[in-house]
């Protein structure tokens, strides 16, 4: 080696102070001269990685760290292999530096995005708050019972509000060119059926639209999913961020994601995604009215008022005595309750009566 001994302390301080930028014109020419041998240059990268692992914080100025370096050489005949080695160490660490960089600002980016894109989530509070706005009124039916409850909407649509569930709408707009009705909590619905007003649930950031048929929504707050189940026709499902939501509320036909009887969807609230509609387990259903078919070929009248009584959680009045004798047959699956009655007393020749929460009917009995 010219001029300088690795193996000493010394020289490997001398190399030191050159990086640090304190050397004498001597020190500059030993070192000069030092490089023009290829081995020689290798040591030189060697003491540079280690002299950066000792200096970490000038890591962080890698540009003008390494521009110094090359003035250094470059400025005074160091060879041009030499110059061309440090320079494309200099790039690759700059190269290295602006990936790192941009990387983390990419993944800021990407997770702000993610952040910022999410819908944010329309509580049953902003539902009512917005429709009371928008029409100067509420109703709302809040079942703090420990037993379902059935609310009677305007059009005789039937609803069966699970306990600790409220239900809302709008008295003044309700039945005029929509039907719609806010939930928290968990109801079955019976809709009257009429193609011209459609009937719309809001819960959460779900939209549920039906012309006319039976289904129940399940979107408690505390539950980590929204679910929706089809008792009897088709029920259209979306979202409140869709792109083409007023189109599909507007609309006369059923659009979006369509279930057909007997399916289920679910939305993650997590993320706001409706699930693949599936075919449900009619054993994991949890309300009587869910699994009853109300099909009936020759029954006894008494045992259908039964029936009724226990799926709707609701007082009927009668006589046993005048309707032992009276059988019915009738197919009565996803009419609203007060649908139900009337038919079966067309059927058995009898009239009825609402009282408060009961229904009274009043029959002569049959031959």
């Amino acid at each position: 080696m010219t001029g300088i001994n690795m193996k000493s302390p010394l020289a490997k301080k001398i190399v030191f102070d050159f990086f640090d930028g304190k050397y004498t014109s001597i020190q500059r020419k030993m070192i000069e001269e030092w490089l023009t041998d290829q081995e020689n240059r290798e040591l030189y990268y060697k003491c540079l990685d280690e002299w950066e692992s000792q200096h970490p914080q000038y890591i962080i100025d890698t540009e003008s760290g390494f521009e110094k370096i090359n003035n250094n050489i470059t400025n005074n005949t160091i060879e041009s292999n030499y110059s061309t080695v440090g320079i494309k160490k200099l790039n690759f660490i700059r190269v290295m530096t602006w990936l790192v960089a941009a990387s983390v600002v990419v993944a800021c980016g990407w997770f702000g995005w993610l952040y910022f894109s999410k819908p944010s989530i329309i509580s049953y509070e902003i539902l009512v708050e917005n429709t009371r706005n928008k029409t100067g009124e509420i109703y709302e039916k809040k079942n703090l019972t420990s037993k379902p409850m059935l609310v009677n909407l305007p059009d005789k649509s039937s609803v069966i509000l699970q306990p600790q569930s409220k239900i809302s709408y709008s008295p003044r707009q309700y039945n005029k060119t929509k039907r719609e009705v806010l939930l928290s909590g968990e109801a079955f619905f019976e809709v009257q059926k009429n193609s011209d007003i459609p009937f719309f649930v809001y819960a959460n950031n779900l939209i549920t639209k039906v012309l006319g048929t039976s289904f129940s929504v399940n979107a408690k707050p505390s539950a980590p999913e929204t679910e929706v189940i089809v008792k009897t026709g088709r029920v259209a499902v979306f979202m409140q961020d869709d792109n083409h939501k007023d189109e599909k509320i507007n609309g006369k036909s059923l659009a979006g994601v369509v279930l057909e009887a007997n399916e289920k969807i679910k939305v993650n609230r997590k993320d706001h995604s409706l699930e693949k509609p599936e075919i449900l387990n009619p054993e994991k259903l949890t309300m009587p009215i869910q699994r009853l078919e109300f099909n009936f070929d020759e029954t006894p009248a008494v045992d259908v008022l039964e029936m009724l009584k226990v799926a709707y959680t609701i007082q009927i009045i009668y006589d046993k005595n005048k309707l032992a004798t009276c059988k019915l047959t009738a197919h009565l699956s996803d009419e609203p309750l007060i649908e139900k009655i009337k038919l079966i007393c067309i059927a058995l020749d009898a009239d009825y009566e609402e009282v408060d929460t009961k229904i009274i009917i009043k029959s002569n009995g049959c031959n």
